[in-house]
């Protein structure tokens, strides 16, 4: 286990990291932060066996998205207002894997979510990005430190 982690910025990010359980080697995990050109960022974690990737969580920002129309029996009670929703690209998003419909096919508003960072602000030195970044960390559980080197402009 790596006990600490720089990550420099530069602009579009894009990183892959292969997370290992420490108990479980059969199964890994894989850590993939994205940013477009256009400045839409999304963090998110699949699990994977086999060489599949399940997606388990997602975070958008400044992109939008279009939840399903219908729920089944497995759709947490806290997705159903927004059943059908469809989201714009001003509306943050997390998005949590549900059983029985595509990866990560359900988000709801970040502001409707214990996640901390609610909003990235292109006027703060890049801070709400790095922020952005150890708050996915940390909600994922990973006990490496993660330092971030914001893009200097």
């Amino acid at each position: 286990m790596l006990s600490e982690i720089t990550i420099n910025q530069n602009f579009p990010f894009q990183e892959r990291y292969e997370l290992l359980s420490e108990t479980d080697d059969e199964f890994s995990f894989l850590w993939i932060i994205h940013q477009s050109a256009k400045g839409i960022l999304q963090i998110s974690l699949h699990f994977q066996e086999n060489d599949s990737k399940t997606g388990l969580i997602r975070v958008d920002y400044n992109r939008g998205h279009k939840n399903p129309e219908t729920v089944n029996s497995n759709v947490p009670e806290k997705f159903h207002p927004y059943v059908g929703k469809q989201f714009s690209n001003i509306e943050h998003n997390i998005h949590y894997h549900v059983q029985g419909y595509p990866s990560l096919a359900w988000a709801i508003p970040l502001t409707d979510d214990d996640f901390e960072i609610k909003s990235i602000d292109e006027n703060d030195n890049n801070r709400s990005f790095a922020n952005a970044i150890t708050s996915f960390a940390k909600t994922i559980h990973i006990e490496t430190i993660i330092n971030v080197n914001t893009l200097l402009l």
